[in-house]
């Protein structure tokens, strides 16, 4: 294998990974949008303030990690950006938001009831299942960020090839 083959893959890997970790944060952005329009709750719109800068930060950081991706200062921006990507777009977003959020909140609502829902996921914090939109766009992060996950670790791994 030759060098050039293996620094394709090493920027496919993190193209991949990038790609879904900005994904996850377009699809939060357009989530919590909707949510602050639909619900009058403009407050939702706050992510955007973390989901924008931290796009550019892995953004930043990928491409450093590619373009010096033979020396210290890039297998340091790789791991900093999947730092970023694993804290951020996927446990922050895609297991909190996504699953706790929606994905726990809509299974406890239909088998539990509304009463055990309200009790767990207080208004206004909350809305209970009554927007079909929002709650798949919110159960979406979930699933996303596990792929998120998967390329993040492929692209760790090939970096140590």
């Amino acid at each position: 294998m030759t060098n050039m083959t293996i620094a394709g893959r090493r920027s496919d890997a993190g193209f991949r990974a990038g790609s879904a970790a900005l994904i996850v944060l377009a699809l939060t952005c357009v989530h919590h949008a909707y949510g602050a329009a639909a619900f009058d709750t403009p407050w939702r719109l706050h992510i955007i303030l973390f989901a924008v800068p931290a796009a550019i930060i892995i953004v930043t950081l990928l491409y450093l990690a590619g373009a010096y991706r033979h020396e210290t200062r890039g297998r340091l921006a790789l791991w900093a950006a999947a730092l970023i990507i694993l804290a951020f777009p996927v446990a922050m977003v895609g297991f909190y938001e996504g699953d706790y959020n929606h994905l726990i909140k809509n299974i406890v609502f239909f088998v539990g009831g509304e009463e055990t829902a309200r009790s767990l996921f207080p208004a206004p914090t909350y809305e209970m299942p009554n927007d079909t939109i929002f709650e798949v766009t919110g159960i979406a992060q979930f699933p996303l960020s596990v792929l998120t996950t998967v390329m993040t670790i492929a692209m760790l791994r090939e970096s140590r090839r």
